[in-house]
């Protein structure tokens, strides 16, 4: 199963015991350096549930204990489990320069955040890249950026939300944000070709 805190990290781990509206779940292995996680905090559990579908359910670390198996989270449920189909879009690398720019509120005085970093991959709907850790404001999720860089010469051009924002336990000087958009039809034609040569 995959447990995803409220930044978007996600860590791997093992359902140890079963209870009446608890689980207890073996501490994962490797967290997020600067980030401890605490009593209370939320998370979003996940497992597959079959064909295609994935299992849901949000919940709390309602105890934290020591057990033969290790150290385990003991979570409570905030809300009854639900599933959703698993919609797979190709993912493929993208090596480049990439610059995010936070779409920040009109009457906030100050100036939008700005970030250059690195593509990591691309899909038709969504790009993932890093950018230095003190870019904080790209760690809120469903913040809306626009994002630019190259794919083979092409320069591609989207505006999008944050999904997903992670400091990566091997590299805690970046930050992996994932972005999703819908790009308009040229933007989408430039994603499809590069997709179909990189992946063909």
């Amino acid at each position: 199963m995959v447990l995803r805190d409220q930044d978007g990290g996600e860590y791997r781990s093992q359902v140890q015991e079963r209870g009446e509206g608890t689980l207890s779940v073996r501490r994962p292995a490797v967290l997020a350096p600067g980030a401890p996680v605490l009593i209370g905090d939320q998370l979003t559990v996940s497992w597959a549930a079959g064909d295609n579908l994935v299992g849901l359910v949000r919940a709390r670390i309602a105890t934290i204990r020591y057990a033969e198996a290790g150290l385990l989270w003991e979570l409570a449920g905030l809300a009854e489990p639900w599933t959703e189909q698993r919609r797979q879009w190709v993912r493929v690398p993208a090596i480049g320069p990439v610059v995010l720019t936070e779409r920040a509120d009109a009457i906030r005085s100050l100036a939008p955040g700005v970030a250059e970093g690195e593509l990591l991959d691309v899909s038709e709907v969504a790009v993932r890249c890093e950018v230095p850790v003190a870019a904080i404001w790209a760690s809120r999720r469903g913040g809306a950026v626009g994002v630019r860089f190259e794919l083979a010469g092409e320069p591609v051009e989207v505006e999008g939300t944050i999904l997903a924002s992670r400091v990566p336990p091997a590299a805690p000087s970046r930050r992996e944000v994932v972005v999703r958009f819908e790009p308009p039809a040229p933007v989408a034609e430039v994603l499809r070709g590069y997709i179909r040569s990189s992946s063909g």
